[in-house]
């Protein structure tokens, strides 16, 4: 185990040295075509909530808490200005007062607020979900570890029918570059799965492999019971070798790693308020984040004016590390994911949006396809 750490920390610090020996594409393909893809149906996931097609309300009220609305005072309008994504983790105005100090200002503020909850039981009562979703919309990443290109992202989202319910199925593919190909890592596949009537997340899979281990994780997010259930099983030379089953119950919405990256850009602004963010896997984790300005930088995607985000995070989860992750999202009608950036050990994760392309209604989600797509950008 001591010499795999070793090994793993000269691969880190090597990186830049060995940034252009990545693998052939036709190698890439051959391997990401290996990685299961999660074809989601009633039949296949019987487990699966979604929301009843057809809606009985009634008006009661409801008190706002900070699980279920976003808490904060108002804020003067932020003037635009020339500042380097560079610079954010040196500077010290990047700093942000946490949703519980703004809950302490604004306390007398609180009121009753006129909701719409249902007769049915089986009907789901939640706020409005921040999530914004463009069936087609296709963004390619890449990924650095300090100056290093380690890794390429692609993401993408499709309009599906499960239950003849429109569903939006939003998927993420991992491929590494460089030193890290010969390492075995960055091989990864994200699915999340968004209800099309509330734009709420309810079933989530993820598939993780190194040289001889891999990972698959299931998470059923049931927003009528308030839980969270999931299965993750590991395998070594393509045998199981653990399974992890668990349930938790949270409160207000959930939303799961991949989709919790579509609510910030729907929560995006300069009108935006400190929030908490509810993310959960296999753990319930919240995650505070906030507006901290407007500016305007040169990105690989060309020069935009965008809004800096700072989200924080006591543990793991997802894309979530412990610690401060700086999102900068295009001040647009696209709100484009532009630039995610965080500390990571031994030095700064990135990763950069390079490309953005609408494609047909009707394309496929396997690994193969997302692949190709990936590699005739990067």
């Amino acid at each position: 185990m001591k010499n795999k750490i070793i090994l793993l920390v000269l691969a880190i610090t090597s990186a830049g040295f060995f940034n252009g020996c990545s693998e052939k594409p036709e190698v890439v393909i051959k391997k990401t075509e290996q990685i299961p893809a999660e074809n989601l149906t009633t039949e296949t996931i019987p487990g699966v909530v979604l929301a009843p097609q057809e809606t009985v309300q009634e008006t009661v009220k409801h008190k706002e808490t900070v699980s279920e609305t976003i808490i904060a005072t108002e804020k003067p309008a932020q003037e635009i200005k020339q500042v380097s994504p560079e610079n954010i983790f040196s500077d010290t105005k990047y700093e942000c007062d946490s949703p519980e100090t703004q809950k302490t200002e604004t306390k007398t503020q609180t009121k009753d607020t006129v909701l719409k909850t249902p007769k049915k039981t089986s009907e789901i009562v939640v706020s409005k979900s921040p999530i914004v979703v463009i069936p087609g919309e296709c963004l390619i990443y890449r990924i650095k570890w300090n100056f290093a290109n380690v890794g390429k992202f692609i993401i993408a989202c499709k309009k599906e029918k499960i239950n003849n319910q429109d569903v939006f199925h939003i998927v993420g593919l991992t491929v590494p570059e460089g030193l890290w190909t010969k390492i075995g890592n960055g091989y990864n596949r994200f699915d999340s799965y968004i209800d099309g009537k509330n734009k709420l997340p309810f079933y989530y899979y993820s598939y993780s492999a190194s040289t001889s281990t891999s990972q698959i994780t299931k998470t059923i997010i049931d927003h009528k019971t308030k839980t969270l259930s999931f299965e993750v099983r590991k395998y070594k030379n393509n045998k199981q070798y653990g399974l992890k089953t668990g349930k938790s119950n949270f409160s207000g919405i959930l939303f799961d790693g991949l989709s919790a990256i579509y609510a910030m850009r729907g929560m995006a602004g300069e009108e935006m308020l400190p929030s908490i963010v509810p993310v959960g896997i296999t753990k319930i984790t919240n995650i505070n984040i906030c507006f901290l300005e407007k500016n305007i930088d040169n990105f690989s995607v060309g020069k935009k004016e965008y809004w800096l985000l700072k989200s924080e995070s006591n543990e793991d989860e997802a894309i979530f590390r412990k610690g401060v992750l700086f999102v900068s999202i295009s001040a647009d009608n696209e709100r484009l994911p532009l630039l995610l950036k965080g500390r990571v050990p031994l030095g700064t994760g990135t990763v950069e949006l390079v490309s953005r392309k609408i494609l047909d209604g009707d394309f496929s989600t396997d690994s193969k396809t997302l692949t190709k797509i990936l590699n005739s950008i990067l």
